[in-house]
């Protein structure tokens, strides 16, 4: 994994980040404006943690140790999305909350395996964010929103692409059944995900003009090319011996690196 290349990726992308003209007029009628400040403000709650548990799974698993800094720094970027969301809900007349039963539901799923298994339900939780503000800039009119949306998606791309390059890595001494469980596990999460996060906020979409079937058919979406990206980077990690066959001495197709800024597979049209 390159964490100095994420270590200076993080870094780099905390300076010149460009602030909504909040002050433009909302162009949204209150009917839409209120279920979208409602949707708005739970995703807010579930980017304003902390980490810790997180960055404490982090610091016990030794393969972790050299990307944990690039860890924190992640975190602290989907804490600036908490902001942004914060300032959305209020420009909708909505209100934070504190407590809601879909950030419960994901903070325990997150809590109950060790670290391979939460940043697999933290990633489901990106593809299934980055489905919904896909949507809310594809079909909502107001200009503030839709400039909030494509800083988030534009940072999403790359966590999503940050937890490839580690999860790949992670990969590369699995075997073939541990690899498909991984694979399985992710397509499960991200079922239930989905399903949960229609439920919460399916009217707000509903009322922007996204259907349910716009909805999954993101969220697979995401889902497949995650998955085909971290096939990509786990091919990259093993040995020359273990991606050539004694048949068929020259190695696999060489496929581009999966390094801060350079996952063409993560990036949408």
């Amino acid at each position: 994994m390159d964490a100095p290349g994420w270590l200076r990726y993080f870094h780099e992308n905390r300076s010149g980040r460009i602030e909504p003209d909040w002050a433009a007029a909302c162009a949204l009628r209150p009917e839409i404006a209120r279920p979208l400040a409602r949707s708005l403000a739970h995703f807010q709650l579930g980017e304003s943690g902390d980490g810790a548990f997180l960055l404490e799974q982090a610091a016990l698993d030794a393969r972790a140790s050299r990307w944990r800094p690039a860890l924190a720094l992640f975190i602290a970027e989907e804490r600036e999305h908490a902001r942004l969301l914060a300032r959305l809900v209020d420009r909708f007349g909505g209100r934070l909350i504190r407590h809601h039963w879909t950030d419960f539901f994901f903070r325990r799923l997150r809590h109950a395996g060790g670290l391979e298994f939460e940043l697999s339900v933290l990633v489901v939780a990106e593809m299934v964010g980055s489905a919904y503000y896909r949507l809310l800039l594809r079909h909502a009119p107001d200009p503030v929103l839709r400039e909030v949306c494509r800083i988030i998606l534009r940072d999403e791309a790359e966590h999503v692409a940050f937890h490839v390059d580690h999860l790949g890595t992670r990969l590369r001494s699995a075997m073939p059944m541990e690899h498909h469980g991984f694979g399985l596990r992710v397509q499960m999460l991200l079922a239930a995900a989905s399903h949960v996060a229609w439920l919460d906020h399916g009217r707000a979409l509903r009322g922007v003009g996204a259907t349910r079937d716009d909805f999954f058919g993101s969220a697979r979406h995401e889902g497949a090319r995650f998955l085909r990206a971290v096939e990509v980077r786990r091919l990259q990690e093993l040995p020359a011996c273990a991606t050539s066959s004694p048949s068929k001495p020259e190695s696999l197709p060489s496929v581009a690196a999966t390094s801060p800024t350079t996952v063409p597979a993560l990036r949408s049209p």
